[in-house]
C-alpha cells in the first residue's frame, strides 16, 4: 500500500506545540507550589495552636503565686531574682524559668528564698549580662513539669530527662531540647527517639559539650513565650505566644487565659 499523504509536523510546529504546552503547564506548577506552601504554613499553624493550648492547660494547674513578673533586685550577686510581691512561700529545689524579658529561656534551681523580700537564690548563676530584672517574667514549677527539668545524665548523643517526664515512647520525638543552664548550656538539638521507661531522649547529632547532672533543659515543639499581667486585683492574665515558620519568616500565634490569685 502506498500512502498518498506522507506529510508530518515540521520542527517549527513541534517547538510551537511545546511552547503552548509550557504556557499552559507553568501556571499549574505555580499553583501546586503555592498550594504546598500554604499547606505547610497551615500545618505549622495548627500544630503551634495545639502546642500553645497544651501549655495553657498545664499553666491552669499552677498556683498563681508561682507565675509573675520579677522586680528589680537590690541584693548583690549574679544568682538572685526578686519575685513578685504576691509570691509568698516558694519551695526550695523547685525550678524557675525566665519565660519572657531579660534572661528569657534560662532555667535554674532555687536553692534559697527569703519570704520577707521575695528574693530567691538560684544555681547555677545567671548567664553573664542576663540576670533577670523588672522586665522578666518567670514560672516556678517542680522538676520535670511544664516542659522543663533537671538532666539526670547524658552521653555523646543522648540525655536522660527528669524521672517524672511522660512515660509514652516517642512522646517527645521531633521536639527540640535546649540545655537552658549548667553544663552544655545554650545547645539545642532535635529529639529523634524517646524511651518513656528510661526517660532517655536520643538527639540527631552529638553534643558539642555533653550535658550532665548539673544541666537543666527546656522542651518545645515551637519557640514560645509566656507573659503575665495583672488584669485586676485578684486576677492575672497569662499570654502564651508560639512562633512558627511561614516561608522565610516567623509568625506569632497567641492564646490567653485568666488565673485567679489564690
Amino acid at each position: 500500500m502506498v500512502w498518498k499523504n506522507q506529510e508530518g509536523m515540521s520542527l517549527i510546529e513541534v517547538i510551537v506545540a511545546i511552547l503552548l504546552a509550557a504556557i499552559a503547564i507553568i501556571p499549574l506548577l505555580q499553583f501546586f507550589v503555592t498550594g504546598s506552601a500554604f499547606t505547610a504554613t497551615a500545618r505549622h499553624e495548627v500544630t503551634a495552636l495545639n502546642f500553645a493550648q497544651e501549655l495553657i492547660e498545664e499553666l491552669k494547674s499552677v498556683n498563681s503565686r508561682q507565675i509573675g513578673v520579677a522586680r528589680e533586685c537590690t541584693e548583690t550577686g549574679n544568682n538572685k531574682i526578686r519575685l513578685a510581691n504576691d509570691a509568698g512561700n516558694i519551695s526550695i529545689n523547685h525550678l524557675i524559668t525566665i519565660t519572657a524579658g531579660k534572661g528569657e529561656g534560662q532555667v535554674r534551681k532555687i536553692t534559697g528564698y527569703k519570704p520577707s523580700n521575695q528574693v530567691a537564690t538560684v544555681t547555677p548563676a545567671w548567664d553573664t549580662g542576663k540576670a533577670p530584672d523588672d522586665t522578666s517574667h518567670y514560672l516556678v514549677c517542680g522538676n520535670g513539669s511544664i516542659l522543663t527539668g533537671a538532666v539526670q545524665s547524658g552521653t555523646a548523643n543522648t540525655v536522660r530527662l527528669a524521672g517524672n517526664e511522660n512515660s509514652k515512647n516517642d512522646f517527645f520525638k521531633d521536639y527540640f531540647i535546649m540545655i537552658a543552664g549548667g553544663e552544655g548550656a545554650g545547645q539545642v538539638q532535635k529529639i529523634k527517639a524517646y524511651n518513656g521507661t528510661s526517660k532517655i531522649a536520643a538527639v540527631e547529632s552529638n553534643w558539642h559539650i555533653q550535658p550532665d547532672a548539673t544541666s537543666f533543659y527546656r522542651l518545645y515543639r515551637y519557640e514560645y513565650r509566656i507573659e503575665v499581667t495583672a488584669a485586676a486585683e485578684n486576677l492575672k492574665t497569662i499570654k502564651v505566644t508560639a512562633f512558627y515558620p511561614s516561608g522565610d519568616s516567623l509568625k506569632e500565634l497567641s492564646l490567653t487565659t485568666e488565673k485567679h490569685r489564690r
